[in-house]
Formats: C-alpha cells, structure tokens, sequence
C-alpha cells in the first residue's frame, strides 16, 4: 500500500509550510496496526495467514475425512469378521445335533466373561436390536478399536428360503468382534507429516512471493516514496525510474510529469524572478541620468555584463532611416562599430512596422537563417555570427535598435536571454524619452532665459535713453533753444527728432521776434501806437510760446510714464507667459507618466492573467492524475471481483487490489484538494484582475482630469498671450504722440498767424511811433531770455 504523507504533499505548492503538530499517541486496535503496516509486512501476513488457514483447514478436513473413512473400514471389517463368525456359527449349527447347540451356546457364554469391556452399552443395544449389527469405537488401554456385536436369537425355524431366526426373550449369547485401528494412527502420522511439510513449502513460497513481490512492486514503491521525499525537500530533479505498466508504475510516470510540470514552473517563476531582479537592476542605473548618451553607454556596459556576449551596440535612424551606431561596449579583440553609418534600403521597406510592434529577432548563426549577401556582409564587417535584436521605442516611434553580437562563435540564445533584452529595451526608451523632454525644457529654460536678459537690456536701454533725452531737452524749459537731442533707433529717438523739430522752429521764431523787436525799435517814432499793439501782439506770441513749450514738456512726461507702465507690464505678462508654459510642460509630463502607469498595469494584468492559464494548465494535469486515480480503482474493483472468483487461493491478491483502490482513493483525494487550491488561484486571479481593471479605469479617470486642467491652463496661457498683445499695443500708443506732436503744430501755426497779425500791425508802427517803442522793449525784454546761438 502506497502511503504518501499529507504534509510533505502539500509542501509541493506551499513551500515553507510546517507539518502538524503531532497528536498524543492513542492505543490502536489490532485493524488499526495491520493497516499501518508497510505493504511488505502487510503482504507478508496475509500471505502467511492465507497459507496457513488453508493448510490447517485442509489438514482438519482431510483428518476428520480420513478418521471418518478409517473408522468406517474398521466397523465394516468388525462387521464382515462378525458375520463370518455368525455364518461359521450357523454352519456348525447346521451340523451338529441340538447338544452340540447347547455345548457350542455353553462355550460362547463361557467366553463372555473373559471380555473386559470398559463400554457394555453396545451390547444392550444389540440385545435390543436383536438380529442386526450394532458397530462402535471404544478404547482398550489407550488403543482405539472398532466393536461389532450382534445377538443371537433364542430359535431358529427352518423354512424354504433357509434358517429364519426368532427373537423370544432374551437372545441365547451376543457376537462381538474387535478390531485394532492401528493403520487409522499410522495413517494420522502421516497426513500431519504431510501437511507439515505443505505448511514448510508454502512458508517456502510465501517467502519467494515476498521477495518477489518486494522486488517488483515494494521496492518501486519506496523508490516513488524517496523520490516525492526528495522532491519535497527541494530536489526539483527527483524522479522515478520504473518501467513497469502496472499501477504503481503509471502513479510514477503521473508523479514524473506532475514533477516535470512543477520543476519547469518553478525554473520558470526563477527565471522570471531573475529578468525582473536584472531589470529592476538596470532600471536603478539609468533612473537618474537625464544625458541621452550616458544613458545608452550605460545601457551598453550593463547589458554586455548581464549576458555574456562580445558586443553591446544601439543602432540609432535617422528621419531617412539611415542607421548610426551612437552607442558601444566591445571587447578588446573585436573592432569597434562606433560611429559606423550603415544604410539599409530594405529595412524601411520591410521592418520598420515590424520593430514598431515589438518584434525581438534573435538569430543564432547569420549563416543559416537566409539573410542576403548585402546584410551578411555588413555583418562579417564587424566579425559577427549571431546577434540578438530588440527595438528602442520613443513616444512610440521606433528611435533605434539594441543589439548584441556574438562574434566568437554561433550561439544559441536562451529564450531568458530574449525576454530580458526585450524587457530592458522599454526602459531605456522611456528613460531617453525623459532625457528628451528634459533637453527640450533646458533649452526652452535657456531661450526664455535669454528672452529675459534681452527684454532686461532693451528696458535698461530705453531707460538711459529716456534719461538722456530728459537731460538733453532740460535746458530747453529754462530757454535755452540750443539744446539738440540725439536722434537713435527706436521710439525714442523718434520723439528726439520730434522735440529737435520743435525746439528748431521754436528757435526760428525766437530769432524772427528778435529780428522784428529791432525793426520795431527802428521804426519807434513812426508810430507810438502801433508799437504798442506790435507789443501786446508780442506779449501774446510769447504766452503761446510758453504753452508751446509746456505741452512739450508735458508729452515728454507722458512719453516716461507710458514707457515705465510698459516696462511693468511687460515684466508681469512675461511672468505671467512663463508660470502658464511650466504649468503646461509639467501637465504633459503628468500625462505621460500616468499614461506610463496604466500601461505598466495592462503589463500586470497579462501576466496576472498568464498565471490564472498556468493554474488552469495544473488544474488539467489534476485532473489527468483524478482520472488516473480513477482508474487504478477501477482496476482494484476488477481485481477484487477476480479474486473473489477465485475464491480462497486468491484471498492474498483480493487484499492487495482493496490497498490499491484506497491508495486511488487517497490519490483521488488528494487531487479534489489541490483542484480546490487551483480553483482557489483562480479565483483569487480573477478579483486581482478585476481590481487591476478598476485601477486601470481610475488611472483613466485620473489622465481626463488632467488633460481638463491641461486645457485649464491652455487657457491661461492664451489669457497670457493677450496681455502680451495688450502690453505690445501699449508699447505702440507712443504713437498717440503724432497727435500731440500734431497739436504742437497747430499751436506753431497760430504763433505764425499771430506773426502775421504782428506784421499788419508793425504796417501802423509808423502811426504810433511810442506805443511801437513800448511794445518794442517790452518784446526785446522777453525774448532775451531765450538763448538761440
């Protein structure tokens, strides 16, 4: 009987797990011990005990048969012997006369007394059955004998047929013959000898029957028993050598390929645990470098370390597909690659798609798989025979290839091997394309920088030139009509030109007063009151004069305010400008890397769902070990029913089969309960998957929202973009001073019709000779202040 403990079984799935705690010992009853036995022992017993209870049944029978048939031999010799005593008795009866009778009766009743009966029972019952032989066994000093009596009758008639005896009374004597039964003891003897040396050759043959029996089925059995031991304690290469097609032999090839299946999930989960560990490894190293081709040099110098080969390269294209060896990690016998410029014309023809979905090429030896002459070629350039290819994907467009060259000898490439180049492919593109979006923001930092120092320096040379151009038009408000301020490019040296306009024709009139104050004073005695008028007409060219001047002051004091309120302006809207393109660059790096998140959960999920397949791939082979439970009870019941067919002879194998078909029950058993584990996997895969589903669904939610707030800050940043506008328009309103230069001429030309009015007027100076000489000094004395030379 195959006896597999429950502990060490369960220690097959849950590894680490610990025995029960042994329970007190309890007293067993004799069932209880004989089936705890070991099958050896067991077949043994039952062996001996079947043997021996046939042996010692068929001794018994075969005595009681053989006492039975001796005793009736013996009684039917003691009854010939009495009948040939009674016809030797008739016959002499016959003979002789009645005295003779009497005489002969005489000696037979003279005989009787030297009988020493220890029984006289049977001769009663022959007096009652007078005529008839009464048969019986008794004992004489220990012997056994069989006794026939038989009475003699009082008268006998004499008829036709013969002499006819005639019971009247008591019978004349009674017969009896004793007869010895010593060939029954010899016979006895023998027969136990016999059966003595049947028990001696069936122990004989219980004996080979064991060892055989040990041989052939106990022996494979505690082979199965060390090998699930083995297998329990960790020896994932633990198997059972038996050839046999028996039960115990097709519960080892099921026990080969549970262990098989279970030993390559376990290389499997290791192997997997091992990509993952080295991933995780790679991943740590370029996590924080945010250069492109330190990321590459280390990817190289890692990978090439990780699996053994002679060269590391990334293969980077170009927007013309043209490939360029950007990265290398080589082995000092092999020539170097880097920098190599290699074009393919049919790899964009026939790959690109290919790569752009993910395909990992791994070929063993160039030589073999059918590449072209040209591609060969490019590959004996650089000594390679095998290589291992895996694409490099940038916001999902195909950036390069990573390749490894084994340039040595042919390799074949482990399919770990693969899984890991291709796993560590995905990292490396995301890290690049961090470092990318880390460029783009150093340089985009660095414009905005410049923009900055630019826009600073533009606002410190309008500064000192406003500065300037106050401390040049400065001697303009104390009359000084000399000043000349300096014409630069820009708006300000727009408003320069504009004020040395003025100030020059300001000057000219100055000069024209002058001139015509000393005309007057020469035509002072022509007319008195047409010089007074001349300088009324003076006094109020000089008041407008005056207005003139001070709306030019004041539209240089307009032109510093508009230009400081633009100076803030523009500071606060590019303020504004660059908080809404740091909130833009962060939320599309937000999206990113919730779009990086819910992708590494899809990642989870398939694997997860692969091990949901990899329990239902258990739960068949459960299923195949059930049925072949199944049929080793099967096969117990048939062989129960056979030996039970064969009746006792075949007492031994009906109690095998009956350990067979528990031990397929036990077996049956135990596959429900690791189908429940199975199921339990299952189930608890699924809620997983679900929950990652979830999770995936508010990783969704969570990237809506942010896109929201993307556009939320979109709007920001156009809100931004308009107050720039609105700045650059307020820039642009110093054109508003056309208009006030405008109303400057205006003001000049009424100076100038003043003028004309001062001209009709000095026409009646010679009427008003002292009027004209009043007015004449009062203007001379006005326009002295102003200083045109």
């Amino acid at each position: 009987m195959l006896k597999i403990d429950r502990s060490n079984y369960q220690h097959i799935f849950k590894s680490g797990q610990t025995h029960a705690t042994a329970t007190p010992k309890e007293h067993k009853s004799l069932w209880q011990r004989f089936i705890s036995l070991p099958v050896s022992s067991k077949n043994l017993t039952v062996l001996i005990f079947s043997q021996l209870s046939l042996i010692v049944g068929l001794g018994i029978n075969s005595t009681v048969i053989m006492n039975r048939s001796v005793q009736g031999q013996s009684l039917k010799q003691a009854k010939s012997e009495l009948n040939i005593a009674d016809l030797n008795y008739n016959i002499k009866l016959n003979q002789v006369n009645f005295n003779l009778h009497n005489q002969a009766n005489t000696d037979l009743t003279k005989a009787i007394p030297n009988l020493d009966l220890p029984d006289k029972s049977i001769l009663a019952q022959a007096a009652v059955r007078s005529g008839e032989i009464v048969t019986g066994q008794i004992i004489i000093d220990q012997q056994p004998y069989a006794i026939a009596a038989k009475a003699i009758p009082n008268i006998t008639i004499t008829t036709a047929k013969g002499n006819t005896p005639v019971v009247t009374g008591e019978p004349v004597a009674i017969l009896v013959q004793i007869t010895k039964e010593t060939e029954l003891q010899t016979l006895v003897r023998q027969n136990r000898l016999h059966y003595a040396l049947a028990a001696v050759l069936a122990l004989i043959v219980i004996g080979i029957w064991t060892y055989i029996f040990k041989r052939t089925t106990v022996q494979q059995i505690e082979k199965l028993k060390d090998a699930i031991q083995k297998f329990t304690n960790g020896d994932r290469f633990a198997r059972v050598t038996i050839y046999t097609n028996d039960e115990v032999g097709q519960l080892a090839v099921a026990f080969n390929q549970m262990a098989e299946t279970i030993a390559q999930k376990a290389y499997q989960q290791e192997n997997e645990g091992k990509i993952a560990k080295q991933v995780n490894s790679i991943n740590l190293r370029i996590r924080g470098l945010l250069n492109t081709a330190q990321i590459l040099n280390v990817a190289v110098t890692t990978m090439r370390e990780v699996i053994k080969v002679d060269r590391v390269v990334v293969y980077r294209f170009d927007e013309n597909w043209v490939g360029t060896i950007v990265a290398e990690c080589v082995d000092d016998e092999w020539p170097s690659a880097l920098g190599a410029e290699i074009a393919d014309p049919c790899f964009a023809k026939d790959y690109i798609d290919k790569y752009q979905k993910g395909r990992v090429q791994a070929i063993e030896n160039i030589y073999e798989v059918g590449l072209t002459e040209c591609h060969i070629a490019q590959l004996e350039a650089f000594a390679v025979k095998a290589n291992l290819v895996a694409p490099i994907l940038l916001n999902n467009k195909l950036y390069g290839l990573l390749i490894a060259h084994q340039c040595s000898t042919p390799r074949q490439w482990q399919e770990s091997e693969i899984d890991l180049f291709k796993q560590v492919a995905i990292p490396i593109g995301y890290a690049l394309e961090q470092a990318y979006v880390l460029e783009h923001s150093e340089k985009a930092r660095s414009r905005a920088e410049l923009l900055a120092i630019e826009q600073s320096q533009q606002k410190e040379a309008l500064q000192q030139q406003i500065i300037k151009l106050l401390r040049e038009v400065e001697g303009a408000s104390k009359g000084d009509l000399t000043v000349y301020a300096e014409v630069t490019h820009g708006e300000i040296g727009t408003v320069a030109d504009f004020f040395n306009c003025i100030v020059e024709n300001l000057r000219e009139i100055v000069t024209k007063v002058k001139t015509s104050a000393i005309q007057v004073n020469t035509a002072l005695g022509e007319n008195e009151g047409a010089i007074r008028q001349l300088a009324n007409e003076a006094i109020k060219q000089a008041v407008e004069i005056n207005r003139t001047l001070d709306s030019v002051e004041r539209m240089t004091l307009s032109i510093a305010d508009v230009a400081d309120n633009a100076q803030k302006a523009a500071q606060i809207a590019h303020t504004a400008s660059c908080t809404a393109q740091k909130g833009e660059i962060a939320m599309d790096l937000t999206v990113e890397k919730i779009f990086n998140l819910r992708s590494t959960i899809d990642d989870t999920t398939k694997k997860v769902k692969r091990l949901g397949d990899s329990s239902q791939q258990i739960s068949r082979i459960v299923s195949l070990i059930n049925e072949i439970a199944v049929q080793t009870n099967l096969l117990a019941v048939n062989a129960g029913l056979e030996a039970s067919r064969a009746g006792e002879s075949s007492r031994g194998f009906m109690v095998v089969a009956t350990e067979v078909g528990e031990l397929a029950a036990r077996c049956s058993n135990a596959t429900q309960e690791i189908k429940q584990i199975v199921e339990n996997i299952q189930r608890e895969t699924n809620e997983v998957i679900k929950a990652m589903e979830q999770g995936t669904t508010q990783v969704v939610e969570g990237s809506r929202i942010v896109e929201d707030a993307k556009i939320s800050l979109n709007q920001i940043l156009t809100v931004s973009r308009e107050i720039d506008e609105l700045v650059q328009s307020i820039s642009q309103a110093t054109v508003s001073q056309v208009e006030t230069s405008q109303a400057v001429t205006k003001l000049i030309t009424e100076i100038s019709q003043v003028s004309e009015i001062t001209s009709e007027s000095s026409r009646s100076i010679s009427q008003s000779l002292q009027e004209t000489v009043g007015i004449s000094r009062e203007l001379e004395a006005t326009v002295e202040k102003f200083k045109v030379k």
